[in-house]
């Protein structure tokens, strides 16, 4: 039966949501402690036992479907929901219940599981390392600084996994006493004995500390010489030249001072080649494989802390033209108040004093709310609403006004200072310019978060030429830093006047 060409469309497209990287990179770490889980009993074994890895894997699978579902859903959370205390709250108690709770629970009802602890205490484990990875991406991208940003470095990162190989490896020959006499060696890690036997510890933790250094050594040479400065100044010939020769120069003189470990007085020592040989051709493989392996991981990682930097100089570049622009506009609308004050006072007009207090009150807007990010929707409207009455003051012998509002404008954010810059073209364009009557209509419409602005005012007869200035421009420029293109705007003329149209989504404001 051929399936109908509409539905496979959309049997693809909806695979292709569900694949995305922000749906699939949340599962990741309980998908890798699953498979991790499930691959364990096999390696144990000398001949894979297929008959017994599918039913193992699929019922360790369904064990995991709560912790899939927990980490898919504090996903959604973390992109639906506004940052704020109770989000995070709600976060962490959906993290505690999925990934603590849960695996307690499982592990109290069958303490006797083939696959024993490792699955439940690598996907917490896991799932912590991705969302204080996402934390810190998230305080990056706001710009903020931290005193633990080290700790999220690459070079503090090859530390603590060093630090864990090292202690690892120490409990590891603790636990196995014959250490690398007698190969190959379990994977089984004796507590009593590690308390018993503490000097011992000690002594391999010291020694594979050696071995640590030596491998953070030719890492930080290859990134803080090889790249930085060879690779970087003179090209990539000069770098593969440079690091060749310092291999082979170096490898036996490593290689040499490794065997001279206590630990490594016996028949297979814990050199790459195994033998006692440091010039074998596997030590300097060894060395080779991890030079070859480290250099597009650093060249990557410094490639993406750039792009980062450059981000972050390009969003406090645009935060000062932002209010650079806004500092443009603030000056044009005071002029044109103090112009009308000054008329007023001339005639010696009882409405001057009137006028004065609805001034101060748009400076104090100006002053204190202008120069924030974003302010509601209504405090915006309040404002449009003195600006307004201050003009009516002066006009309303020939000006008719109608002003249409929503409802529920507390519950929105926009940049401030965005709507007057139409209202006042339409004052400066089709009223203060004629003492013909003329009329101003303006509308405000929500619907859901999309904010629907419209401008109307009438021309005089003698004015064809479309308004000018740098108040629309600004505002055109103001408009493209804050959404991108993700808005509309648009200044036209209609068969009695003027018609400008501003579109664009609103925030929603925090509970």
């Amino acid at each position: 039966m051929k399936l109908p060409a509409a539905f496979t469309f959309k049997a693809v497209l909806t695979l292709k949501a569900a694949l995305k990287p922000e749906v699939v990179f949340p599962l990741m770490p309980v998908l890798l402690a699953w498979l991790w889980a499930s691959l364990q009993p096999q390696m144990k074994l000398y001949q894979a036992d297929w008959s017994l890895f599918w039913p193992q894997a699929g019922l360790l699978l369904l064990q995991s479907m709560p912790l899939l579902l927990a980490q898919a859903l504090l996903s959604w959370l973390h992109n639906q929901l506004k940052p704020s205390r109770l989000t995070n709250s709600v976060v962490l108690l959906f993290w505690v219940a999925g990934m603590l709770v849960y695996p307690a629970v499982v592990l109290l009802a069958d303490s006797a599981q083939p696959q024993g602890l490792s699955h439940w205490l690598l996907a917490p484990g896991l799932s912590l390392l991705y969302w204080l990875h996402f934390w810190y991406q998230r305080k990056l991208q706001q710009g903020s600084r931290s005193r633990w940003q080290w700790l999220f470095s690459l070079d503090a990162v090859l530390l603590m996994l060093l630090l864990a190989w090292t202690i690892s490896w120490a409990v590891l020959l603790v636990s196995h006493p014959p250490g690398f006499a007698k190969q190959p060696i379990p994977v089984l890690f004796d507590w009593q004995r590690l308390l018993q036997n503490p000097g011992l510890f000690l002594s391999y933790l010291c020694q594979f500390s050696v071995l640590a250094a030596t491998m953070w050594g030719c890492y930080w040479l290859n990134r803080y010489w090889l790249i930085r400065c060879i690779l970087a100044q003179y090209g990539l010939l000069p770098f593969v030249l440079v690091s060749l020769t310092l291999i082979v120069l170096c490898y036996p003189l490593l290689a040499m001072l490794l065997l001279q470990l206590p630990m490594n007085a016996v028949e297979v020592p814990a050199v790459p080649a195994g033998g006692p040989n440091p010039f074998d051709w596997y030590n300097f493989f060894f060395m080779f494989m991890q030079w070859l392996l480290t250099t597009p991981l650093i060249l990557a990682f410094d490639r993406q802390q750039h792009e980062k930097n450059l981000a972050q100089i390009q969003h406090r570049q645009i935060q000062t033209e932002l209010l650079l622009l806004q500092q443009q506009i603030n000056p044009h609308f005071l002029f044109n108040t103090l112009n009308n004050l000054y008329a007023l006072c001339l005639v010696r007009s009882e409405q001057a004093p009137t006028l004065i207090l609805r001034l101060a009150d748009l400076l104090r807007y100006v002053v204190y709310q202008g120069s924030q990010p974003l302010v509601t929707l209504q405090q915006e409207i309040n404002y449009l609403q003195d600006y307004l009455a201050l003009q009516q003051l002066r006009v309303s012998n020939k000006t008719e006004l109608s002003l249409s509002l929503p409802e529920h404008a507390d519950q929105y954010l926009l940049p401030p200072l965005l709507l007057i810059m139409l209202v006042e073209n339409a004052y400066k364009h089709g009223v203060e310019s004629t003492a013909e009557p003329s009329k101003v209509n303006i509308q405000l419409q929500l619907q859901d978060n999309r904010l629907m602005f419209v401008c109307e005012n009438t021309v005089p007869a003698q004015q064809s030429a479309a308004p000018t200035g740098i108040g629309l421009e600004n505002l055109r420029r103001r408009l493209q830093l804050c959404y991108g293109e993700k808005y509309s705007l648009s200044s036209t003329a209609t068969a009695v006047g003027w018609r400008a149209e501003l579109s664009i989504n609103l925030e929603s404001a925090p509970c």
